[in-house]
């Protein structure tokens, strides 16, 4: 089991990604499309250069905190497609190594 875990949620209106501690719960770097830094750059919050730009700001924000690699479980409702993709792939070019476990 690694230790770190990514956990996304994406809506019609916005987009967050979080890395979480397994062992403590707590999150080592979180971003999202309605933070003041992401939001001054994109034209929308719900789109996939907005998934591009969360993976890439979660990304340098987990490296900030040693983070250099994690997993994603998806939920049962949630599927590995599109805009969860663009920010699970992001995070993987800007150096996070992503382990993806489907059912």
């Amino acid at each position: 089991m690694e230790p770190f875990s990514l956990d996304g949620f994406i809506s019609k209106r916005f987009i967050s990604a979080s890395v979480t501690h397994g062992v403590t719960c707590k999150q080592v770097a979180v971003a999202g499309t309605n933070s003041k830094d992401i939001k001054a750059v994109l034209k929308s919050r719900s789109d996939i250069p907005a998934c591009l730009a969360v993976g890439r700001f979660l990304a340098e924000r987990a490296k900030e905190t040693d983070v250099y690699t994690c997993t994603y479980t998806p939920r049962e409702r949630d599927k590995f497609e599109g805009k969860l993709r663009a920010v699970v792939q992001s995070l993987g070019d800007n150096g996070i190594d992503v382990k993806v476990y489907l059912d």
